[in-house]
């Protein structure tokens, strides 16, 4: 009688969440997978391609750009979030004057709507009145200023930044978080025995809080992969698709062309690649935690 309860239980409060979670999350994923079968715009009778859109996008140079994108997309967030939110998120450990103030400020970008932000950016890099040709201006170091956002060969690098100063409060709040639940008493023996700060950190922090770099380094590829307002505003993936993503590149095909068929399969590739990148970073830090 008690396990029959305790079903019972389980089923009345595990249920409508996973009710809703088949409706909204696993059935659009089902739906897509067969809609990137056929060739249709919705409106007109489909035509069954099998996996023609699949190869179609194999010769498709654009997506091929915006993979490639995508991937320095990663790769840049990589590189600027988790080394920088960790160098803040140890100074603010200190309980310096002001950190609690600096802590919100450097929070505050990522609690803004990114098209919000895509707009505020798109002025600052204006190349006409934007801020950052203002100061080269105000320098007399005219010979950096640049086209921005009109680059082929500075676009991604200068959103790159933009995500950068967006979201690196974020992950540093998570580290933080991390860093504080670390017993005091683990850093006074180590003062005692002699270590530095640079060896406290190396030697207790780290170790520590690899389990949350583990998760926040999941967060920033599948986050990474999946930009899009931020991107839509200030580019639109130009200019010529050198700032297209794969999330941009679907929307255009999917409710610009009307190629609904070739957009699933643009984001379906893109959960093949969020899945993968999940799997290859636990793969990658269970190795290292084995290996020692």
């Amino acid at each position: 009688m008690v396990g029959m309860q305790l079903k019972r239980y389980i089923f009345l409060f595990v249920g409508p969440a996973f009710l809703i979670f088949t409706f909204f999350g696993l059935m659009p994923i089902f739906y897509n997978i067969i809609l990137s079968l056929f060739r249709t715009d919705l409106m007109s009778p489909a035509v069954f391609w099998g996996f023609k859109n699949y190869t179609n996008l194999l010769q498709d140079s654009i997506f091929l750009r915006s993979l490639r994108n995508n991937l320095l997309m990663v790769i840049g967030s990589l590189t600027a979030h988790l080394p920088l939110a960790l160098f803040l998120s140890a100074i603010l450990l200190q309980n310096i004057k002001g950190s609690k103030f600096f802590q919100s400020v450097f929070f505050l970008p990522c609690v803004v709507c990114g098209t919000a932000i895509g707009l505020t950016w798109t002025f600052i890099y204006n190349s006409e009145f934007g801020i950052i040709n203002g100061i080269f201006d105000f320098l007399k170091m005219v010979q950096y200023k640049r086209q921005w956002l009109s680059d082929e060969s500075l676009v991604m690098f200068s959103i790159i930044v933009v995500v950068m100063w967006q979201y690196v409060g974020y992950h540093m709040v998570i580290q933080l978080a991390a860093m504080r639940n670390i017993a005091k008493e683990m850093f006074e023996a180590a003062e005692i025995d002699g270590a530095t700060k640079w060896q406290q950190f190396w030697r207790i922090t780290l170790p520590i809080i690899k389990p949350i770099l583990k998760i926040d380094s999941v967060l920033i590829i599948t986050g990474s992969l999946k930009y899009f307002d931020l991107i839509w505003v200030m580019t639109k993936g130009g200019p010529s698709h050198a700032s297209e993503v794969l999330s941009t590149y679907m929307y255009y095909q999917g409710f610009r062309t009307m190629k609904y068929g070739y957009a699933s399969a643009i984001g379906n590739i893109l959960l093949v690649l969020c899945v993968v990148a999940i799997y290859l970073c636990n793969w990658l830090l269970k190795q290292k935690e084995t290996s020692k």
